[in-house]
């Protein structure tokens, strides 16, 4: 409580023009890093405050205000927050208020392919990968090309090789897969790269807002897919898909087998997380996750996650030989960094 009545001060002197009568602790998934509470105006309206517990938490704080300041310009049909006010009382990290966004998380498991839901989050989805290119690299943003995002996932895979904890066949798909040029042939595209329930909300059977957007770049459109694929149910990915792609006219093949390769990394980091924090049960969970997975895959019931027949090439389908890898150029880029980043 007492953090929470600190953060309420803090508002207080960030948005001077409300005053608050109400402060709630909120919870979140971050661990700690990042302390946040809800706050209720006189006036009957609800914000937020946020304040990181260390330079990666601030860090990430500062990325998403930079990122919300993009998307505030730009017509979307969810609501993202608005940034009202910072301030940094002596000794402390910056403190962040945002504009409230109403609505409860999504959760995947109670969606049928026939939900209106399912509809408004491929529309929500393409709404993002529809963005501008330039607005976002010109704000400062992250450019991956599909060479960067299999360089990126290379030294990823060689750090989960590290731990000793993955299966060898878990191992030998993934890097197959990376190998695989013809799965990687995409047009980069604006991401948010966390879409997942936790940053989801609905409201009235629609997508009424996405939070978390410190991880905002130009990469893989599959990123934003990863999570459906995680939830092994093809029906909804599917019907997601089908309505991401009337408002998407880009055509992506393989971007199905890249998020369900992305979704069993993901359980990878997890584990790697573990092991970085040395937390035996964040381990024991992540070794249980893969082993289900290595299950799935003896059994027959994962995807396979080679290329489709067709490849985009020049605007256009060409049939793709199965043995043939294009010569891709392999040009340094200035804004690749890996970072070991906790799930």
């Amino acid at each position: 409580m007492r953090n929470s009545l600190i953060l309420a001060a803090l508002a207080a002197d960030a948005v001077s023009s409300v005053s608050f009568r109400d402060v709630k602790e909120l919870t979140n998934n971050l661990g700690g890093s990042i302390s946040a509470a809800l706050l209720t105006g006189s006036n009957g309206n609800h914000y937020v405050i946020r304040q990181g517990a260390n330079d990666a938490a601030s860090l990430e704080l500062a990325t998403e205000v930079a990122a919300l300041k993009v998307l505030n310009n730009v017509e979307l049909p969810f609501k993202v927050s608005k940034v009202l006010g910072e301030t940094r009382a002596a000794g402390q990290r910056q403190a962040i208020v945002f504009e409230f966004v109403y609505g409860k998380p999504v959760d995947f498991d109670r969606i049928s392919a026939g939900n209106p839901l399912a509809e408004s989050l491929g529309a929500a989805i393409a709404a993002i990968h529809n963005l501008d290119l330039e607005t976002v690299r010109d704000a400062g943003f992250p450019d991956f090309t599909p060479v960067d995002t299999v360089r990126q996932r290379l030294n990823e895979l060689d750090r989960l090789a590290a731990t000793g904890k993955i299966p060898k066949v878990l191992l030998d798909r993934w890097s197959e897969a990376l190998e695989n040029v013809s799965l990687f042939r995409f047009t980069p595209t604006v991401v948010h790269s966390n879409i997942s329930p936790v940053n989801l909300l609905e409201l009235d059977g629609a997508i009424s807002g996405v939070l978390g957007w410190s991880g905002l770049k130009i990469g893989d459109p599959a990123e934003d897919f990863s999570s459906l694929a995680g939830t092994g149910n093809q029906e909804l990915m599917d019907a997601v898909r089908f309505a991401y792609l009337g408002d998407r006219k880009i055509i992506d093949p393989n971007l199905n087998q890249r998020a369900h390769l992305y979704a069993e990394m993901h359980m990878g980091k997890w584990l790697l997380h573990g092991v970085s924090i040395g937390d035996e049960g964040i381990v024991a969970e992540g070794v249980g996750m893969l082993n289900i997975l290595v299950e799935e895959i003896e059994g027959g019931q994962a995807p396979a996650l080679t290329a489709g027949t067709f490849a985009r090439q020049g605007g256009s389908f060409i049939e793709a030989a199965e043995d043939a890898e294009p010569d891709l150029d392999v040009v340094p880029d200035k804004h690749v960094t890996v970072v070991d980043d906790a799930t």
